[in-house]
């Protein structure tokens, strides 16, 4: 009678596959969370620019009291909580509200003639995920900050500004994880006076 080979894996091979298993795992899990992070962290900026067109249009059509309008050197600043976007949610992308301190702010740089008009946004939520007042032409998802926000430079309370008096400090960003406070030709820092406050 032939006596069958019953040989089968010995407890070291199977150990060496579980820790092979585990670590390409690992590997896969930590680079599943920096695309997911990479996501959030973009959708927070294209949202933050929805929000920067649908005041833009708002402001054209003269959705705004003439008595809160900037004139040379104010800014009117709006809350993004009176802004309803089609998507209909308030809700950050980190599965948080939006704070109130989320507002986008019309700026006005115009000298003399015709009014010029820049769009800067603030926009954090309950989690302090998000970034402080940059101009919406150099929003770029390495910007947002996450638990962080309210501790960057260039976050400003907004909300309990006095219309008149207060300013509000203005940001470019230089690169896309970088900024610095916008200056005037003297090189001197710009901040615009609160003309109005819609929240």
């Amino acid at each position: 009678m032939r006596k069958l080979n019953r040989k089968g894996f010995t407890l070291i091979e199977l150990l060496a596959v579980i820790i092979i298993l585990a670590i390409l795992m690992t590997l896969a899990i930590t680079a599943m969370s920096g695309y997911i992070r990479g996501a959030r962290r973009d959708t927070f900026v294209t949202t933050a620019q929805q929000y920067a067109n649908a005041v833009r249009l708002s402001f054209v059509n003269g959705d705004y009291a003439a008595d809160k309008m900037p004139s040379y050197g104010e800014c009117l600043a709006v809350s993004t909580n009176t802004v309803a976007l089609e998507s209909g949610s308030h809700e950050s992308p980190f599965s948080s509200a939006y704070s109130d301190e989320s507002f986008v702010i019309i700026y006005n740089n115009a000298a003399s003639g015709d009014a010029s008009y820049q769009y800067y946004v603030q926009m954090t939520d309950d989690a302090n995920n998000g970034f402080g007042v940059l101009n919406e032409n150099g929003l770029d998802g390495d910007l947002v900050e996450e638990q962080v926000a309210t501790a960057e430079g260039n976050y400003q309370t907004i909300s309990t500004m006095t219309e008149g008096t207060s300013t509000i400090n203005l940001y470019n960003a230089t690169s896309n994880n970088t900024y610095e406070q916008l200056e005037n030709a003297e090189g001197n820092p710009v901040s615009c006076t609160v003309s109005g406050i819609i929240q």
